[in-house]
């Protein structure tokens, strides 16, 4: 084992600007703490999938991910754990009964509702704004969310996390009520 030290580095205004941009000081400082000898781990709330190649290609040790679903170490999987497909269809099921729009998070894709892209927009675009992204009233879901996909099967096996938009806060907490076996949390903005 190697005497140098474990880094865990956030994406999202760490890595990233709130514009999904990467720095290229954060560039070199990964690339020189790993040529130190440390090893360095993206430690994100992101699933594999939204993760853009220029943001990998960085080099990692490894990650954690989907908020703790998923951990990599040498390109090798230390532990995955998923939503299982009755409580996918389950989930799906109930927000679409809710009208909810949302997206399944899983390492090979996010998996939108029907109309997410439309919903999404302005709450990213508010959300954005807040952050103080120049040109947040343009953005557009595609530009904001790395590997989203449109028309895929949502009943699925491979789903780390789900995200979706709440109409109220009653929504997060009726989310609580409804799934007492898995994790509830919430973030962003109030429309």
């Amino acid at each position: 084992m190697s005497s140098g030290k474990v880094v865990f580095l956030d994406v999202d205004g760490t890595i990233t600007d709130y514009e999904n941009r990467i720095p290229a000081s954060a560039k070199r400082a990964i690339k020189a703490a790993r040529a130190k000898g440390n090893r360095v781990y993206m430690c994100t709330g992101r699933s594999k999938a939204e993760n853009p190649p220029e943001l990998t290609e960085i080099g990692f040790d490894g990650m954690i991910g989907g908020n703790g679903a998923y951990v990599e170490d040498a390109g090798e999987v230390v532990m995955h754990q998923l939503i299982t497909l009755d409580q996918c269809r389950h989930i799906v099921s109930w927000l679409e009964g809710r009208g909810l729009e949302f997206y399944l998070e899983t390492n090979n894709g996010l998996f939108a509702s029907r109309n997410f892209r439309e919903a999404a927009r302005p709450v990213l675009r508010l959300y954005a704004g807040r952050k103080g992204m120049a040109g947040a009233d343009e953005l557009e879901t595609d530009d904001a969310m790395h590997g989203m996909v449109y028309g895929g099967e949502l009943v699925r096996d491979d789903v780390n996390k789900v995200s979706f938009i709440l109409s109220s806060y009653q929504d997060h907490l009726d989310s609580v009520e409804e799934f007492p076996d898995l994790k509830a949390g919430t973030w962003g903005v109030s429309l």
